[in-house]
């Protein structure tokens, strides 16, 4: 049963909790597909979960190794297949993309070869003996360990990290996408290939289909798939701790360069009115190179290397990132401070807002111009509650007024400090 339902760009949803959404697309010379299934973020599964995606990637019964598949994606006009792995709140999502020209431009074969590529790699996979190729599976726990381990020697990166990791200490959030090395050793081919089936068969599931893609012959392909008895969206909740004093957390690694990253506590659900106007006020306080941030505390007071700060909208905070000598944390510290401060007392310019929204509608109109960020754009709001085109969003930016920052700065309140020098 497909009922169509009323949204940005058409929407239609089938049963099971598995959803389509078809975006509108006719500027753009490919179309796309990308799956998108989502599971509970749990130190049990989190490892098996980021691991098992890449190993799709690697081969299939009918193609069985990188080369047969890279040869396949040259004679689909350069198709491309990719794997994504993420945090979205409190769901691990597990994203598998892919683009191909359209059949306009190549021939008339190409979107049933298209589909038919597309069926192959993500449920017929490449087993033996009841698991994974142990060849795959080795090689990539490999990259996973190095990627992992890029990571933790990426100290600006891991400052974030561990900033997470303590704001959020005892939630899942709290958990790495992509799992732990010490998980790997333990985990075998068989594990992922189970992982792989309760995956397939039980996540919610949300696809987005981008450019003129014939429906009715991709329902028929993915009949299977869209059948399944799917589970409902896990819960996310945002962040509500309400410390009164701010947790300190403090590393010292001998760094050459110090690092340290703050995390605030917003009270703005993901679906409230007045999550646009924390937006306009995260670019005026600290996002981009007009921000009272770079503009204070990098700039004018030559505090930092880098400063910013970015939003996480579905668990509701801001957190502001920082490297500098360790001898200025305390100066910068108490500049970062004063500038949230200034907003809350409403010390902005009206310049400072004009340049605000010309940078958020500049990224909205890039987000609108390319496929797959457009996917990713609507899939934050559908998870938010309030999916919005990149216009209407725009629009919101538009309409808001000095008063409607003030107002959304005033419950910004600091709860986790992170040093690491």
């Amino acid at each position: 049963m497909i009922a169509t339902i009323p949204a940005p760009g058409g929407f239609k949803r089938i049963q099971n909790n598995a959803e389509i959404y078809v975006l509108p697309a006719d500027k753009f010379k490919t179309f796309s597909v990308s799956f998108h299934f989502f599971t509970e973020l749990h130190e049990n599964t989190v490892t098996k979960n980021a691991l098992f995606p890449f190993l799709l990637k690697l081969g299939s019964e009918k193609y069985p190794d990188m080369l047969s598949v890279n040869q396949k994606l040259q004679e689909l006009y350069g198709g491309v297949f990719d794997v994504r792995v993420a945090k979205r709140g409190d769901l691990h999502l597990l994203s598998f993309v892919f683009e191909f020209l359209r059949p306009e431009y190549s021939d008339a074969e190409q979107m049933e070869n298209c589909l038919g590529f597309m069926k192959e790699m993500l449920t017929n996979p490449l087993v033996k003996d009841g698991g994974f190729s142990e060849e795959f599976v080795n090689r990539e726990k490999e990259n996973l360990t190095d990627y992992i381990n890029g990571i933790i020697n990426d100290k600006r990166e891991y400052t974030n990290l561990r900033l997470v990791e303590e704001m959020f200490r005892g939630d899942s959030y709290a958990l790495y996408e992509y799992g732990k090395v010490a998980d790997l050793e333990h985990i075998s081919a068989k594990d992922l290939y189970e992982s792989y089936r309760e995956v397939m068969k039980t996540a919610p599931l949300k696809i987005f289909i981008s450019g003129n893609l014939e429906e009715e012959r991709f329902f028929d392909t993915f009949s299977a798939l869209l059948e399944e008895e799917r589970k409902p969206l896990p819960q996310n909740a945002i962040y509500d701790k309400n410390l009164s004093v701010p947790n300190k957390v403090e590393e010292n690694e001998n760094l050459v360069q110090g690092k340290f990253a703050l995390g605030f506590q917003t009270g703005i659900a993901p679906d409230a009115e007045d999550y646009y106007a924390l937006n306009l006020l995260n670019s005026v306080f600290g996002s981009g190179p007009h921000s009272k941030l770079f503009m204070n505390v990098r700039e004018k007071m030559s505090l930092c290397y880098y400063v910013y700060s970015r939003l996480n909208r579905l668990k509701g905070t801001m957190q502001v990132g920082i490297g500098t000598d360790k001898e200025n944390f305390k100066k910068a510290y108490d500049a970062i401070l004063e500038q949230l401060e200034l907003c809350k007392k409403g010390e902005i310019s009206d310049e400072e807002i004009a340049f605000s929204k010309k940078f958020i509608v500049g990224i909205l109109k890039q987000t609108a111009d390319n496929q797959h960020n457009l996917a990713d754009f609507y899939l934050t709001g559908i998870l938010a509650g309030r999916p919005l085109s990149p216009e209407e969003y725009i629009e919101k930016i538009e309409a808001l007024t000095k008063e409607d920052l003030v107002r959304v700065a005033q419950d910004i309140t600091l709860q986790t400090e992170y040093y690491l020098s």
